[in-house]
């Protein structure tokens, strides 16, 4: 067995593992409000919470402004752990949010749905500091416009014959991961929170798991 060539598989996978977690999650929260709110997708958020400003409705926008702080300090916290714990900060970033997206199972029975939606919002801005496991930069995890907007610059060069067909479908497949993840977060809600919530959990578990294994590799990467 060839373990650097499989630990290598294992990081590269990493992106679109989380990223299609970031989906199911993202479904899920939107599903469970009904509202059009996001968890995970903070462009939509944005644009939701300019257009409430706009037409006076302060009262609905704040749950949105809510979501968009919590996700902010979500990012700050796990930039935190990252600096405190540099050698094992991934996979301590993903136990934190296996933890967060078991207590939002449990938050759910006990108060009101929007307090859900603002854990996993936390939980979502932490996950996005695992993502540097495999890029020297940080690459924010629910930026789906820009894997598009990659996707689309790669086609044009490969148009012209002088693209790279790698790096296009690897763009592409980025975009799709969160894409497919929507479609089994969705597909989950038709039965309940708590139900759909193990999915993503089991995985940021494994995930986590994995980096624990890894961290000796990962190490000032």
């Amino acid at each position: 067995m060839n373990l650097p060539v499989i630990k290598s598989a294992i990081l590269a996978a990493m992106p679109f593992m989380l990223l299609f977690i970031a989906g199911i999650v993202d479904a899920i929260g939107f599903i469970h409000l009904k509202n059009g709110l996001f968890v995970s997708f903070m462009s939509g958020n944005t644009t939701h919470v300019a257009m409430l400003l706009s037409s006076h409705q302060y009262s609905q926008s704040l749950s949105y402004i809510g979501v968009i702080l919590l996700f902010v300090t979500g990012i700050t916290v796990g930039e935190m752990i990252a600096v405190l714990q540099k050698k094992n900060y991934r996979w301590l970033v993903m136990s934190a949010v296996s933890i967060l997206l078991c207590s939002a199972i449990f938050i759910e029975k006990i108060t009101i749905p929007m307090a859900t939606n603002f854990v996993l919002a936390f939980a979502m801005g932490l996950q996005n500091i695992a993502l540097r496991i495999t890029i020297s930069k940080a690459m924010p995890l629910t930026f789906a416009t820009a894997f598009l907007a990659n996707t689309g610059r790669e086609l044009a060069m490969l148009l012209l014959g002088q693209g790279d067909k790698n790096i296009f479908i690897k763009q592409f497949c980025l975009w799709l991961s969160i894409f497919i993840g929507a479609i089994v977060g969705s597909q989950l809600m038709a039965f309940s929170l708590s139900y759909a919530l193990v999915v993503p959990i089991m995985l940021c578990l494994c995930i986590s798991g994995l980096l624990f294994w890894l961290r000796a590799l990962t190490d000032g990467e």
